[in-house]
């Protein structure tokens, strides 16, 4: 269904918006469990939070469509690009990061540049199967003596998942769909993320996607003691 918006003015639209929202996430992640994909919709969500000032985002859903299509949704991306008519001040480079678990790396489609945006495609192989490969690292470094059992801590997990995935935790994830599960959805790197669930991701129109942002903004985050 497009913008609410005139094409003309919703580049400054958007920045204005996000300038009067109480916090940005760093980090948004999109969890689409709909088996009937939108590319133009999941396009106009993804540079929406670009032109907010958004520089991570992951798009993930359980088997991978999105990973096999990714030229498809750079193709929706572009489009959506030139509705909003991007300013020559809000320039970006979107790289697109497709994960490898098993190679503790990452292959990605697009150049590194200072204004770049990062889109990291993810499936369930990057969720829960992450953990079970950082656990052979572990055992193996068990196992060739590299590291004793009692030297593994949290913070030993925590540098291995690092060194697969180098992005930043999701302050914030969208999950899309009547499914009341994360479909193993990084498990490891949402203890502190909220969560907040949408219909579709279908026919979404930005009032609806910045309402979602306000009320991640008013939520108060307890860390516990």
């Amino acid at each position: 269904m497009g913008f609410p918006y005139s094409t003309k003015i919703v580049d400054r639209k958007i920045q204005a918006d996000a300038r009067n929202l109480k916090r940005l996430p760093l980090h948004i992640g999109l969890l689409v469990l709909e088996s009937d994909f939108s590319y133009r919709d999941l396009a106009n969500i993804i540079v929406w939070s670009i032109t907010m000032g958004v520089s991570h985002i992951s798009v993930y859903d359980s088997n991978g469509e999105f990973k096999r299509n990714c030229n498809q949704l750079d193709e929706a991306l572009t489009r959506s690009r030139e509705e909003i008519q991007v300013s020559e001040t809000n320039k970006y480079d979107i790289c697109f990061h497709i994960h490898c678990p098993d190679n503790r790396g990452e292959e990605n489609t697009g150049p590194y540049s200072s204004n770049q945006v990062n889109i990291h495609l993810l499936s369930l192989e990057d969720g829960r199967q992450s953990l079970t490969e950082v656990a052979k690292y572990l055992c193996q470094d068990v196992q060739d003596k590299k590291q004793k059992i009692e030297d593994i801590k949290q913070c030993t997990v925590e540098k291995l998942i690092q060194d697969i995935y180098k992005f930043p935790d999701p302050d914030l994830v969208l999950k899309f769909g009547h499914t009341d599960s994360l479909m193993g959805f990084m498990p490891w790197q949402i203890r502190l993320t909220e969560i907040l669930s949408l219909p579709s991701h279908r026919d979404l129109h930005y009032k609806t996607f910045l309402s979602t942002l306000f009320l991640y903004g008013k939520m108060e985050q307890r860390f516990g003691t």
